[in-house]
């Protein structure tokens, strides 16, 4: 063999060898970057980020159901992720008993089997029933207009808990004495909710004034399936699937 055979040969194992290892190079990183995750407090730290003027999607200022303060605005942090900051008034409606005077035996999403959400079993925060101005587009946050159906998940943050949730029950103005209701209103879980997150879940001295963030995946692809049995742990297990697709759409 010529010298310059020999080179081409020694040329041509060498490429052989360095397309695999290109190859399985590249395919090391897309495993690396599809298996990326995300803490809640990274998550958390680009949802804040993210709820900038730029991303409001309301014109009109929401109620943080708490407080009665007019202060409570929603932001679209990611391609159908919907974010927004308030306290936390604990629902106590549904098929779960409960003392609390303003308790009702129905919500509005039933769960899979057509049995209204059990407050003291399932985890679900509650948002407008309507627009409250009656026009279209609505200038306040309208689930209807944001691909939002009953059951919808939902990660809710407070202090260093994250927990995940469904779209259960909606606020609307109705005739109860003992409490103002309003469909701008927004900052409303249930007992299972503010169970899980730590804090006071009676209907009547419950809940909290602020610090809570809900962040609302919309799409049929996030909507729980289940019943009062195990809608719970179904929406928890979904906890760290969320964290990581929202911290890889806000590219963290």
């Amino acid at each position: 063999m010529s010298s310059s055979r020999r080179r081409f040969a020694v040329v041509g194992a060498a490429l052989a060898l360095a397309v695999p290892l290109a190859v399985n190079s590249a395919h090391a990183e897309t495993a690396d970057a599809a298996a990326k995750s995300y803490t809640a407090a990274q998550v958390l730290a680009g949802v804040k980020k993210n709820s900038t003027d730029a991303n409001k999607v309301n014109s009109k200022p929401h109620i943080n159901t708490m407080t009665r303060a007019k202060n409570v605005n929603v932001y679209q942090v990611a391609k159908g992720v919907y974010a927004y900051g308030s306290g936390l008034a604990v629902d106590t409606d549904g098929s779960d008993p409960d003392p609390d005077p303003d308790h009702q035996g129905s919500t509005t999403f039933k769960d899979s089997n057509g049995k209204s959400l059990g407050a003291h079993h399932v985890p679900f925060y509650v948002l407008g029933d309507d627009c409250y101005d009656k026009k279209s587009p609505c200038p306040h946050f309208f689930y209807k207009e944001h691909g939002i159906k009953g059951r919808q998940f939902a990660l809710i943050f407070y202090k260093s808990k994250v927990i995940g949730a469904i779209f259960g029950d909606t606020q609307t103005a109705n005739d109860q004495d003992t409490s103002d209701n309003d469909s701008r209103e927004l900052g409303e879980a249930s007992v299972k909710a503010a169970s899980l997150l730590g804090m006071n879940s009676s209907g009547t001295d419950g809940g909290v004034d602020n610090g809570v963030t809900v962040v609302i995946f919309s799409g049929s692809d996030w909507v729980v399936n289940g019943t009062n049995s195990n809608l719970n742990a179904t929406a928890q297990g979904m906890v760290t699937k969320a964290l990581d697709s929202l911290g890889a759409s806000m590219g963290i």
